[in-house]
């Protein structure tokens, strides 16, 4: 009895559905270890930066600060800037104080002041600072060492005078201050009379490099 062989053809394609139909099962992924949280460093606080100190042709200390009696607060948050001497024209001249708003909440009020170093005496600018804790720029009012500002200055307000303190009172009038941000205004007040000098308002003065503050000042009469 002979058998009848199978073509090796029909085996292979008998068992095609066999391996069609079998169910592949994937392996599974990896564990991919979460990625750890990065937190950004808190920036550091500015460093306070004061004024630079300017040299005067004084060889002379300046004379005593001059005792003030600041007028009624125009703002609850207003601070009195204190008076100070400033050389100008080969001698010292007093600059009155007045009231300004800080430039931001959180700044303190730093006064200028005069250092003498051999036989030169140089001046340091009063400026703003941030308080203790706080990160912020330090700010410089006008006066000191001239600054200019690109934004010329508002229209200067008209004002009432209240009621003269004392025969002889002189009135300073108001002015818009830059605070380093922009421009406020600094109400005017009665200041006293130095005799033989005439009081000269602070103003601004245009320049090619923009508006220059030039302090109020006695002047010689």
């Amino acid at each position: 009895m002979m058998l009848r062989r199978t073509p090796l053809r029909l085996v292979a394609l008998c068992l095609v559905p066999a391996v069609a139909g079998a169910q592949v099962t994937a392996p599974p992924p990896a564990a991919v270890p979460p990625a750890a949280s990065v937190r950004a460093p808190a920036p550091a606080p500015a460093p306070e930066v004061e004024p630079p100190e300017v040299r005067v042709d004084a060889q002379t200390a300046p004379p005593p600060p001059r005792a003030e009696t600041p007028p009624v607060q125009p703002r609850p948050s207003d601070v009195w800037i204190g008076g100070h001497w400033h050389w100008e024209n080969g001698a010292y001249a007093w600059v009155p104080g007045y009231w300004a708003p800080p430039p931001a909440p959180g700044y303190v009020w730093v006064p200028a002041r005069w250092v003498q170093r051999e036989s030169m005496w140089y001046f340091r600018a009063g400026h703003w600072k941030p308080a203790a804790g706080t990160s912020a720029a330090v700010v410089a009012p006008p006066g000191g060492a001239a600054v200019a500002v690109q934004p010329a200055p508002p229209a200067v307000i008209s004002e009432a005078r209240p009621v003269t303190p004392y025969a002889g009172a002189v009135w300073n009038p108001g002015y818009w201050s830059w605070n380093g941000i922009q421009y406020v205004w600094i109400a005017g007040g009665w200041i006293a009379p130095r005799p033989g000098y005439a009081w000269i308002p602070g103003h601004w003065k245009a320049t090619p490099y923009g508006w220059r503050w030039v302090p109020g000042h006695w002047r010689r009469v």
